[in-house]
């Protein structure tokens, strides 16, 4: 697997030399000149140029999408290397913990994640890191505290919201589900649909317009996810509720998801 990962990581390589001054070509992590010197909004732009890459060659059946995630997670974790990660401003944090999260180093992301939403640069920032905390607690086993911290960001105002939803039914969720509190993330999950209810959009935007287009294909998703979470839970019978709910509330609303 590392021959397969490195020829890929050739690829990434080559993209990166050749994609123009914005694409900072990596150093040498076993350089000990070039410790702590990458910023980690470099890191994250070059780790979302791997990305880019590897996917592409998912798209294009050269590697499976299973591949192509452990490739990130190597590629991540040799990122990291040209970072002492003492150097790392508070207000950067979040952009760390992005990439300890894709190295797949919880503990370490957790800890970076808790320094981001004490030192949060704007709302929206205080939103997505505590989402990002959430998923990484949940990782970590610690679910019912997940479920708490999704839940502090309920309070946002409305053009805040948009980015619940889909946070707890493809991070959280799938992070602690099977973890002894699949019933406690059915609620969460029941209460982040009603949250995206209240989220307001620009849809001229193209942000605004995808998610306008895709908030009801995410909202079935949940309703069906939570079914399966009682399930699981040994609670069918508020799963059948549950489902109730969903289709009262497919019926009721008739997209009611607000725009700005």
């Amino acid at each position: 697997m590392r021959t397969r990962y490195f020829a890929a990581l050739g690829v990434i390589t080559v993209a990166l030399m050749f994609g123009g001054c914005q694409s900072p070509k990596l150093p040498d992590p076993n350089d000990p000149k070039t410790v702590g010197v990458i910023a980690p909004d470099v890191l994250r732009n070059l780790l979302k140029g791997a990305a880019t890459q590897f996917y592409s060659r998912v798209r294009t059946r050269e590697i499976t999408d299973a591949e192509a995630q452990e490739f990130l997670t190597e590629y991540a974790n040799d990122l990291l290397k040209t970072v002492q990660a003492k150097d790392v401003p508070a207000d950067r944090a979040w952009e760390y913990a992005e990439v300890l999260m894709t190295a797949k180093r919880w503990k370490d992301a957790r800890k970076f994640l808790e320094l981001a939403v004490k030192n949060p640069e704007s709302e929206d920032r205080r939103v997505n890191d505590n989402l990002r905390l959430a998923r990484v607690q949940a990782m970590l086993g610690e679910v019912e505290l997940a479920a708490k911290t999704a839940r502090s960001v309920f309070d946002a105002k409305p053009v805040d919201k948009a980015p619940i939803l889909t946070a707890v039914l493809l991070e959280i969720v799938p992070a602690g589900e099977g973890k002894k509190k699949d019933a406690e993330l059915a609620l969460l999950l029941e209460d982040a649909i009603y949250q995206s209810r209240d989220a307001q959009v620009d849809p001229s935007t193209e942000a605004g317009a995808k998610y306008l287009a895709a908030r009801p294909f995410h909202v079935r998703n949940a309703w069906e996810k939570i079914q399966e979470l009682y399930e699981r839970a040994g609670k069918p019978e508020e799963g059948v509720k549950a489902a109730k709910r969903g289709m009262s509330a497919d019926r009721a609303e008739s997209p009611n998801i607000q725009s700005i």
